[in-house]
């Protein structure tokens, strides 16, 4: 959240409440951890997310940091993983592993598609002195 507030700093006033959307935002990504907890697997187990944190990391660098661009490129990732259920339900004579590898290949072609051109926030990974 620190890197949002970059552009408050540099006098950019359309970037201000993009820190607090990112707090607000993390009230539901808490709930969807629960729910996979709960409702998808009953349990916790190790190692049950699958690699979405990878996909959530793609989503966010496709989305070039901005909500809405993130939130529609989790639409998109999320579509995929329904594709996934979808194509596994068709019957089709294809190995399932084939059909569980969607959407992370489709999060390495659409990383690959844009390798060079997205640039992050230049306040990422900096500590944040005014306080």
């Amino acid at each position: 959240m620190l890197a949002c507030s970059d552009g408050a700093r540099k006098g950019d006033a359309g970037q201000g409440g993009t820190g607090g959307t990112a707090l607000g935002g993390s009230g539901p990504g808490g709930a969807a951890g629960a729910t996979l907890v709960l409702a998808q697997a009953g349990t916790f187990a190790e190692g049950m997310s699958a690699g979405r944190g990878f996909i959530a990391i793609a989503i966010v660098v496709l989305g070039r940091w901005h909500p809405l661009g993130v939130a529609l490129s989790a639409l998109v990732f999320g579509a995929a993983s329904a594709l996934q259920f979808l194509l596994q339900s068709l019957g089709l004579d294809l190995p399932y592993q084939l059909f569980l590898a969607l959407p992370y290949g489709l999060t390495l072609a659409a990383l690959a598609g844009v390798a060079g051109r997205v640039r992050a926030p230049a306040a990422l990974g900096q500590i944040d002195d005014a306080r």
